[in-house]
């Protein structure tokens, strides 16, 4: 499986339209959180997946993806679909198709809360409206596959503390960007800004895959089952208002986490970069971990949701159409 994700890295990086985004969990982390939507789905929702691996196949860059797909077998080949579209969304940065709004939601979390109330970032927008695309049965398969693609990233997206919230104070008067303008030194010495600090946890943050485990999603499923989530899990409501649910409550984590103790020093000035402890690197590998998890069974409860909807307003698509 390790190897199968080297190669898998080195497909999505040829098959890429524009350089790598900014702003966004690294491509490993949005994979994760897309082999754990997969994984979810098998064991609990088998027949909405077996409709979104359908509607998948339909998605307009599938050709490109099928060489490469056909090269592994039938279950990896579903896994690894899921993958390719939980990164789709970076792959095309730049390109006609990019909605780079849609990857972020923020509000000061820290500093002049009150001098900026507004929000900045469209994730709520895109989610609604990838939501009702693929929850409309009468809707074209190509966009409601692209739509899969887009639900599977903004999903995962919004877990990470600094997709969701930011700060702003003298040193960073028109806030620092999510992070991007803030930089602090990890424990190994490498300068990274704040919110690179926190998209690569799983490859720069010191972490090890647990042995015995092919991947990181595999071992994540096994540290945070569902049951060890019920707080994240445990909310009912419409999908927008779940959605914003989950922005508030990342919000607050950029509040609790991003923005305290080393973090609140971090720099403008990469030279000047303070060290963040071990402690705090420690602390920030096991939110991330947590909030991979989250994200992966946040995918595939509204991508199940949405097949659901789908299937009960089936009746009401023209004939040619149903």
């Amino acid at each position: 499986m390790r190897r199968l994700a080297a190669r898998l890295a080195a497909f999505s990086l040829l098959a890429s339209t524009a350089s790598a985004p900014a702003m966004a969990w690294s491509e490993e982390s949005h994979q994760t959180t897309g082999a754990i939507a997969w994984i979810d789905l098998r064991q609990n929702h088998p027949a909405e997946l077996a409709e979104l691996l359908t509607l998948a196949r339909q998605h307009q860059d599938y050709p490109r993806f099928a060489p490469f797909l056909q090269r592994l077998s039938p279950e990896q080949q579903e896994r690894v679909l899921f993958e390719i579209l939980a990164r789709w969304p970076d792959d095309i940065r730049g390109g006609p198709e990019d909605q780079p709004e849609w990857h972020y939601q923020l509000q000061v979390v820290s500093g002049r809360t009150w001098l900026w109330p507004i929000e900045n970032g469209a994730a709520l927008s895109g989610f609604t409206d990838n939501f009702a695309k693929l929850s409309n049965p009468c809707a074209a398969p190509k966009q409601r596959a692209k739509a899969i693609g887009w639900l599977i990233h903004i999903i995962g997206d919004i877990q990470q503390p600094l997709h969701a919230g930011h700060q702003m104070t003298a040193a960073y008067s028109m806030t620092d960007r999510a992070g991007e303008l803030a930089f602090v030194r990890r424990p190994s010495g490498e300068v990274t800004n704040l919110h690179q600090f926190w998209d690569k946890t799983i490859e720069r943050g010191g972490l090890a895959l647990p042995a015995g485990q092919p991947s990181w999603a595999d071992a994540l499923v096994q540290e945070w089952p569902r049951s060890r989530l019920p707080r994240e899990l445990g909310k009912n409501g419409d999908p927008q208002a779940l959605f914003r649910y989950n922005l508030t409550e990342t919000a607050e984590l950029a509040r609790l986490f991003g923005y305290t103790g080393t973090f609140l020093l971090a720099s403008p000035d990469q030279a000047a970069a303070p060290q963040v402890s071990e402690m705090e690197q420690a602390a920030t590998n096991a939110l991330a971990k947590r909030r991979i998890a989250t994200g992966g069974y946040r995918i595939a409860d509204l991508l199940a949701r949405a097949m659901n909807t789908a299937s009960k307003n089936s009746t009401a698509c023209p004939a040619d159409q149903a």
